[in-house]
Formats: C-alpha cells, sequence, structure tokens
C-alpha cells in the first residue's frame, strides 16, 4: 500500500462540510467514522496508551513501532517535552504505519496535558495529512471552509437585508446565485394550475431553463406528499443530455394563504457543485420568504390600482350624473336654437331670399359646434384611459373648462377667474385636469346651498437656487380654488391616507371627490394644502411642478370651421379615387357619402362589416381607402374589419370612425401608419384632411 492509499474519500475540491448534509456534527461523525482522525491518550503514570479510530495502538511501544524510524527520535522528543496544562496544544507531524506493513501514512500529532482526578495524561487526536503534497489534514480544511462559508453567509445577509422591500426580483436572484456558486438561480411563476407562466433570471435572460423541460419535473415534486411545501428543499435530475443545468436545488413560494405562486430554482452544471451548495439551503428558504413578502407588495400594489381606477371611474360617473340635468338643459337651449333657425331656413327657401337663409346657417353651424363640444367632453369624462402627460398651459385648460361649467352651474353661482398670465406651463394629462376641475366646483356648487363665488386663482411658487443670486425661478405651479360655502368639506383632505376610507366621508360624496382629486394631484408629482378660512368656506392650493418646454398641441383641437383650408394637395390626393364606406346609420351612411363625393371620390357603400367582407373579393381591385365606424351589428366591428383587411393589404389606407374615445392602440392596432382615427362628429374638412394622411403615395403620384 502507497503512502496515499489510506485516505478519507473526499476530493480536495469538494467542500467536506457539504457531504451529508447533516450539520457540523454530522460531518465530524462522517469524517471519523471515514477515518480522518483518531482520539489519543496516554498516562505516564502507568505508561496506559488507549487510542480510539482507525489509527490503533495497544501501547506505546506499540505505537512507537509504527513510527518511521526516521520520526521516531521527534516523537520521543514530543512526549519528553516539559508539559504544561493545555491551552495551548503542541502538534507533531510524522509517517506512520497503519497496517504494520511498511506502508506509511503522513499524520498530525496534536497533544495537551489534562489532570483529571489527580492523574496527569497527555490527550489529544491524530488527522490523516491529505493528501500527502499538501500540509493540510481534513479538519483543517474544513476549518478553512467553515469560515469561508461563514463570510459568504455574512455578505449575503449584508446584501439582501436592503434588496427587501425591492420591486426587482434580479438582485436578490443574483446574490443568492454567487452564495450558492450556482450556474444560473431562476425563479419560476406559476399559476394556480402549478403551470409556468414565466421566468426571471439575471440579466433579463429568463431562459436557463425550457418549461418542457422543467414543467413535468417540477408540478410531479409540487403534488408530492414528499414535496413543497411540506419539504422546504427539494432536488430535481433533469435530462444531462437536454438540459444546460440539470442538477437543480429548489425552494417554494409560499403564499400566506398556502399556496404556490413561484419556485426559487438554483441549476447546475454537475452534481457536485450542487452537493456544494447544500450547506446554504438555508439561503434558499430565505430568498423564498424575501420573494413571497415582495410577490405580496406586487399583488396589494395591484390590487390598489385597481381600486383606485374603479374609484376614478365611479367618481367620474357620479360625477356626470350629478351634471346631466345642467347638460340636458343647455343642450335642450341648443336644440331650441337649431330649431327655430331650421324653421326661418324654410321660410327663406319658399320665399327663394338666399341673402335671408345665410344668417340661420351661420347659426346652425355655431350651435351644432356647441353641441359636439358638449358631446366630446362628456365622453372623454366618461372614458377610462391611462395617464398621459403632455406639456400644457394651465390656464387655457381652466378658461376652456370654466367656459362649459358657466353653463351648467346654477344662476346663482358666479365663477370668478383670477389667472397669472406669467405662469410657466406644466406637464398635466389634460383629461385628468378635467376630472379635478369638475370634483372642485361640484363639491364648491355643494357647499354654496344659496349661492356664491367661486374663485380660481393661479400664480408661480418661485424658488432661488443655493448660492447663486440670480433670479428665482418657478418650481410649482399653484391653482387655488376657494368658495364661500357653509359647509368645510376642505377639511376633510388632512386626514385622508393612501386609501380611501368610507367611514371618513360624509355622506355628500365631497369626501370621495376629494380623495379622487388628491390622487390626480400626487400622480402628476405634485401637493394639496388646505388653507383655513376666517369666515365659513373653503380654500385648497394645489401645486403642480413647472415644466420648461414649450405646450404641447391640446386634446382638444379647433372646430372644424377654425380649421385653414386643406390646399390643392389634399385635393389632388383624392380626387377619383374609390372609397368603401362601411356604416350601418342611414342617415349617417347618406352623409358621408355626399361628403365624400363632394371631396371627387367615388363611393361603394355597405351597411356593417360582414358585408363589407364578403363585398371585398370583388371590389379590392377599385378601392384605395376604407372608411367605416367602429360599433356596428353582425358580429364584425370596425376593429375587426380594420385588423382583417391590413393583414391582407398592409398598404391600404383605413380610417375608423366613431362617437366614442377608443382608439387603435386600445385594440391592438397603434402604432400602424396606415390606420387613422377619426372622432365623431366632423365635418368635411377634417374628414379631407385625415384621408388625405392615409391616401396611397401612388395617388399623390
Amino acid at each position: 500500500m502507497k503512502e496515499d492509499q489510506l485516505q478519507v474519500s473526499h476530493p480536495d475540491s469538494e467542500p467536506l462540510v457539504a457531504i451529508s448534509g447533516r450539520g457540523l456534527a454530522g460531518e465530524i461523525l462522517d469524517l471519523d467514522s471515514g477515518g480522518a482522525f483518531s482520539f489519543w491518550r496516554w498516562c505516564p503514570g502507568n505508561n496506559s496508551l488507549v487510542t480510539h479510530g482507525q489509527l490503533q495502538g495497544d501501547s506505546l511501544k506499540d505505537w512507537m513501532m509504527r513510527i518511521h524510524p526516521r520520526d521516531q527520535a521527534a516523537f520521543s522528543r514530543f512526549l519528553d517535552q516539559e508539559w504544561k496544562p493545555a491551552p495551548p496544544y503542541v502538534s507533531i507531524d510524522y509517517r506512520f504505519n497503519a497496517n504494520r506493513q511498511g506502508d506509511w501514512i503522513r499524520v498530525r500529532h496534536t497533544g495537551g496535558m489534562v489532570v483529571s482526578n489527580g492523574i496527569t495524561m497527555i490527550t489529544g487526536m491524530v488527522e490523516i495529512i491529505s493528501p500527502p503534497q499538501r500540509s493540510r489534514t481534513l479538519l483543517e480544511r474544513m476549518e478553512g471552509e467553515m469560515i469561508e462559508g461563514e463570510s459568504r453567509l455574512r455578505d449575503f445577509l449584508d446584501d439582501a437585508i436592503p434588496l427587501y422591500g425591492g420591486t426587482n426580483a434580479e438582485p436578490l436572484l443574483e446574490l443568492l446565485r454567487k452564495t450558492l456558486r450556482a450556474d444560473t438561480v431562476t425563479l419560476v411563476r406559476l399559476d394556480s394550475r402549478l403551470d409556468i407562466t414565466g421566468m426571471t433570471t439575471p440579466g433579463g435572460g429568463g431562459d436557463a431553463f425550457r418549461v418542457g423541460d422543467l414543467g413535468g419535473p417540477l408540478r410531479q415534486a409540487l403534488t408530492s406528499p414528499e414535496g413543497a411545501p411540506e419539504c422546504e428543499i427539494f432536488e430535481l435530475d433533469l435530462d444531462p443530455s437536454k438540459a444546460e443545468y440539470p442538477w437543480i436545488a429548489a425552494t417554494s413560494v409560499v403564499m400566506p394563504n398556502g399556496g404556490v405562486t413561484a419556485v426559487v430554482c438554483a441549476g447546475f452544471r454537475t452534481s457536485r457543485g450542487r452537493c456544494g451548495a447544500r450547506r446554504f439551503h438555508g439561503l434558499m428558504s430565505l430568498t423564498s420568504t424575501f420573494t413571497a413578502a415582495r410577490i405580496c407588495r406586487e399583488q396589494e400594489e395591484s390590487y390598489r390600482r385597481d381600486l383606485l381606477a374603479q374609484l376614478r371611474q365611479a367618481q367620474r360617473l357620479s360625477s356626470i350624473g350629478r351634471l346631466t340635468g345642467g347638460f340636458a338643459h343647455d343642450l335642450n337651449n341648443l336644440l331650441t336654437v337649431v330649431q327655430g333657425h331650421l324653421h326661418l331656413l324654410d321660410e327663406a327657401f319658399a320665399s327663394r331670399d338666399w341673402e335671408a337663409g345665410s344668417e340661420p346657417l351661420a347659426q346652425i353651424r355655431h350651435t351644432s359646434e356647441q353641441a359636439a363640444d358638449f358631446s366630446q367632453r362628456l365622453v372623454l369624462f366618461g372614458a377610462r384611459k391611462p395617464l398621459e402627460p403632455k406639456v400644457c398651459d394651465l390656464n387655457r385648460a381652466v378658461e376652456r373648462f370654466t367656459t362649459m361649467m358657466r353653463r351648467v352651474l346654477e344662476e346663482n353661482i358666479e365663477i370668478r377667474l383670477e389667472l397669472d398670465p406669467q405662469i410657466p406651463p406644466i406637464r398635466a394629462d389634460e383629461a385628468m385636469l378635467r376630472e379635478l376641475l369638475l370634483n372642485l366646483l361640484v363639491n364648491a356648487r355643494d357647499a354654496m346651498t344659496s349661492g356664491g363665488t367661486v374663485t380660481i386663482r393661479t400664480q408661480p411658487e418661485s424658488r432661488r437656487d443655493e448660492g447663486s443670486g440670480g433670479p428665482s425661478t418657478p418650481a410649482f405651479v399653484r391653482l387655488s380654488i376657494s368658495d364661500n360655502g357653509t359647509t368645510r368639506h376642505s377639511q376633510q383632505l388632512a386626514a385622508m391616507s393612501g386609501s380611501p376610507n368610507p367611514s371618513e366621508f360624509d355622506g355628500s360624496a365631497s369626501g370621495l371627490g376629494l380623495y379622487h382629486v388628491s390622487s390626480i394631484v400626487a400622480e402628476h408629482g405634485g401637493r394639496i394644502e388646505v388653507c383655513p378660512l376666517p369666515t365659513p368656506g373653503n380654500r385648497l392650493h394645489l401645486f403642480f411642478p413647472a415644466d420648461e418646454g414649450p405646450p404641447e398641441p391640446g386634446a382638444m383641437e379647433p372646430s372644424d370651421s377654425q380649421r385653414p383650408p386643406c390646399g390643392n394637395l389634399a385635393e389632388a390626393r383624392l380626387r377619383g379615387t374609390t372609397i368603401l364606406l362601411v356604416e350601418d346609420e342611414t342617415a349617417v351612411r347618406k352623409l358621408v357619402r355626399k361628403l365624400l363625393e363632394v371631396l371627387g371620390c367615388s363611393v361603394i357603400e355597405a351597411v356593417s362589416g360582414r358585408e363589407a367582407l364578403d363585398l371585398w373579393p370583388g371590389i379590392r381591385d377599385r378601392v384605395s381607402l376604407v372608411v367605416s365606424d367602429i360599433v356596428m351589428p353582425e358580429g364584425v366591428s370596425g376593429w375587426d374589419l380594420a385588423r382583417k383587411l391590413h393583414h391582407r393589404h398592409p398598404d391600404l389606407g383605413i380610417l375608423l370612425t366613431s362617437g366614442y374615445s377608443d382608439l387603435p392602440e386600445d385594440h391592438g392596432l397603434g402604432g400602424i401608419p396606415r390606420i387613422g382615427f377619426l372622432q365623431k362628429p366632423y365635418g368635411v374638412n377634417t374628414l379631407r384632411e385625415s384621408l388625405a394622411t392615409l391616401a396611397s403615395p401612388v395617388l399623390a403620384s
């Protein structure tokens, strides 16, 4: 037997403490049973020797005879030294023959003096040095790995704690991968049926495991009696010929309700790598706990966003309901004007007095534009749209909104504007601004039961840059709204927190409206302050961050009669083209056909999307543009028709029209240059501009 044959079967490249997975005590027992060390005790008084382990000796003489002859003198000096009570302990290395056959192994003998019951003993431990070319014992290697593992644990905890409240899972997964020294760590998201819905891997890969390889074994482990969540850590063995990381250590992410929503999978290219990570399984469980908390926060935030969206929609519709009477009253006035001037037109046509008919025509056009403006505003209030901030002029938004509100509020309520023309622009969603103003004006109206004055004031809030002597620069734009009502509803604002509590609001719904206002201001990066008045009434200061950019075009464009003529180029692009007109309303279809014919177009009519698809094979070679309503019968909407025609003919121009506010991007058709949208009602100039934009370049030649 050679000198290195009597070795414990633990390759030097593998961590010794990860063999059994039974902790430090288990690892020491494994080393003892494997013969890595033996206990040694010698009593000089009676020269008795007691050994325990693989390295045995019946007596000190027998032990000495097993020592290499060249090392016996050194061992004798080791025993004859002047011993002092341990610690410290003293060590000596020598060659030892375990089988008395002339083959030697290298050992390290550590001893110290111990006095027990008046008897002096030299006691210690004999360790095998493995491998021979290194002067380290197995226990020393284990000690080094324990120290190194402790350092890795400390580093993980130091870096993981700041990541606990984060929303991104990748930094924590990457930290776990480095600590485990795994080849990959992936968060596998699961649905209620334990099907894989997504994977998150540091670096944005997400494809460390193939769903087909991992899905079946993962589901089997999670549903087996021995699997997760009862077992914190479980291992999966995939097919090494197919999977890049076939050796997996995994832990389930268990939610408070007991459901498994994800699994943290550490993948290794070798089984030895997975074996070496077993001592850090506790960190996988900790990562699972952190991940469960993060997913809970995601779900709570999603639930909060959904509730807030529902609240906004409910508040928007509630505000419309409370103002419907005012709108109906004003629309009835407009209809009275239209009907009266139509009667005057009839008389002018009967008497062939064309000059007398010009004034009624102008009044009807102006009144129809007012009615269209009303309908557009109602659609905007009722629509559910994401926040789309643009650089806008707050004064202009206030003026346009209060012009409409003056017509629907009671006659005993006055709106007074004090707008500073020097305020900078702000970045805001104009539809949200209208909702905000609507809620505030409705609350003011409800507070002033006997009438009164609502004052809306704007002014810049300036700041001076530190360390500079230059002039101050506007940091915010302040929008102040005050009334002299008898109800102090604005005082409820101070008690509002992150989520609405209906018990805190009064029955008039003013509190709910204020919560809606505060959420809109917060989303714009602003704040609200309540200014107490010395007299009954309410005053709120709304602060919006100033923006240095120029105002962008507003959501409300000039009316059709105010648009400049399109010019000869637009006329040339359209004249002589054939247009497929799809509209189920007979009156609208006849009117649009006449408008298209005025523009020099030939028109083919269809009363539904289904009929248009049936006609298409026979007319596709003639049609250059399609104008289609969106809401139509027979199961084929304008969106469906546009998708089918655009798929067959990507260069075909399609103009969709609707009285609703849905846009192509809301239905998966956004960003397509050949598909346009036109809000009803519209005039001939608007129609001509929209069609000219979609006309094929071939027409322009």
